[in-house]
């Protein structure tokens, strides 16, 4: 078998999963009749966001002409301010800007926008006229002769495309061998498949799982996250290849994944005898970091409520603080190499990766809701890049670091090995990337100066560190221009 028929038999398969239970099956003597039951998830999926398309209003499109700031409408609105002359929002924008390819056939019925009015302007196809009698419409349907029904044309066009069952309104049970459900990690493989046909079919087959049923396409690659069949990095790849096959993803995807991945962190929390947590730290986070944007309703508030600020937010600082929780997933120092054979020691590959994700994922937070930029304000302390000097400070910048000498010798600390060096450039970037959209967010008065030395002395820190890359050079100007423009409206 070749495996574009096996991609094609496995959508076969996929598609005809909510026809198996209306077909003659055996019962056992508790009436069942399939085992689909598996053993329970070692832990358990938290809750953050909605599983529910959530439409993000853009703030420029609602800018009155009095040009009042964005913070001053939301404290009026926190006070109870209601704004009278607040806009009419047209359902037929709201529709427009509704993505219904992302969106399962049982979120769409809930869409109350627009009903009965998206005519756009053309009137809605009559019926026959004269409606035929029912007894003669059933005598032409059965005969094959005639039109049908217009109820029955409706049912029909209403009937649901991807599995050609009946009308979407019906609830509907799906049945899916979960020995079966073990291939679909090798499916997600075949996304990057050389043959395109390949490819092609199962991205087809994946977008509807995407789509209608997430938990039962997710599932078998979170059982490689625990337990004896633990793989970390072929989960992740799967998870990886997931996030490649669409650039919007269905919410529920998104929430599923998230969700159980942020239960998986907290499970590692608690195991604070097993030193592998670190690196299946460092492996989620990327992942969590690409669905921040794309879960509907997420916020910091439930990320606080879920009890996740130390895993998700960042500090600025490299090693974690004696105030994190204990346990082998939060470092306070870059430790000893279990291997002398070893370039560098692991923990600080894992810690750099963990911390750039964290400033990445801060940033998409920030560009969703600028006003999250209060939660980070007060948790920012001074950056420290990754060297192999074991170390959790900064030694304090002197005005004499700034000026320029002839042939003064290097005094960045000493790198031993080029991965060190691009280490500090990943951390570097990702936190010029997040103080520059902090400038962006901060409010017009900011009486605390003290906030912005730590965030400049920062930025002074990867100029006087990688002064000699022009790309860092050109990302810390970008930075220092929104704060030029911030201290002009003191």
């Amino acid at each position: 078998m070749t495996r574009q028929e096996a991609v094609r038999k496995v959508g076969v398969l996929v598609n005809w999963r909510f026809q198996l239970i209306t077909q003659n099956f055996l019962t056992d003597r508790n009436h069942r009749p399939f085992k689909l039951a598996r053993p329970p998830l070692p832990f358990i999926a938290a809750d953050i966001g909605t599983s529910l398309y959530v439409q993000v209003e853009d703030p420029k499109e609602n800018k009155d002409k009095d040009d009042v700031p964005l913070e001053l409408k939301k404290r009026l609105a926190e006070l109870g301010w209601a704004e009278e002359d607040a806009g009419v929002v047209d359902p037929r924008q709201e529709w427009i800007k509704t993505p219904l390819s992302i969106l399962p056939p049982s979120q769409m019925e809930r869409l109350e926008v627009g009903t009965g009015e998206l005519t756009y302007g053309t009137a809605p196809s009559p019926q026959p006229s004269p409606n035929p009698s029912p007894r003669r419409a059933r005598n032409q349907s059965e005969q094959g002769q005639g039109l049908q029904p217009f109820d029955d044309v409706t049912n029909l066009l209403r009937r649901n495309s991807s599995s050609g069952g009946p009308t979407s309104g019906i609830k509907r049970r799906a049945v899916f061998v979960p020995s079966l459900s073990l291939i679909f990690p090798h499916l997600v493989a075949l996304v990057f498949d050389p043959n395109f046909a390949v490819a092609s079919s199962a991205r087809i087959t994946l977008l509807d799982l995407m789509r209608n049923d997430p938990a039962l396409l997710v599932r078998p690659i979170l059982d490689r996250l625990s337990g004896e069949n633990k793989d970390m990095k072929q989960a992740m790849s799967a998870f990886a290849a997931l996030l490649h096959i669409r650039r919007a993803l269905p919410p529920p995807l998104t929430h599923y994944i998230f969700n159980n991945l942020a239960g998986f962190l907290k499970l590692c929390l608690r195991n604070v005898d097993v030193p592998e947590t670190l690196d299946d730290y460092s492996l989620v986070m990327p992942t969590m970091t690409s669905l921040a944007m794309q879960v509907s309703g997420m916020s910091i508030r439930e990320i606080r409520r879920s009890k996740l600020e130390h895993l998700l937010i960042p500090s600025g600082s490299l090693w974690f603080p004696s105030s994190a929780p204990r346990g082998p997933m939060f470092p306070r120092n870059i430790g000893v190499s279990q291997n002398p054979f070893e370039p560098l020691p692991p923990r600080l590959v894992s810690i750099t990766i963990i911390r750039v994700s964290q400033n990445m994922f801060f940033l998409a937070s920030l560009k969703r809701n600028y006003q999250d930029v209060q939660v980070i304000r007060k948790n920012m302390s001074r950056l420290v890049l990754p060297s192999l000097e074991d170390q959790n400070y900064s030694k304090p910048l002197d005005l004499r670091d700034y000026t320029p000498r002839k042939e003064l010798p290097d005094t960045r600390p000493p790198l031993k090995n080029k991965t060190v060096e691009m280490l500090s450039l990943m951390v570097s970037r990702s936190y010029i990337l997040l103080v520059a959209q902090i400038f962006r967010s901060m409010p017009r008065h900011l009486s605390d100066r003290q906030e912005l030395a730590i965030l400049v002395d920062g930025l002074n820190r990867i100029l006087l560190t990688h002064g000699d890359d022009i790309n860092i050079v050109s990302q810390v100007l970008i930075g220092s221009f929104f704060l030029v423009l911030l201290s002009l409206l003191y």
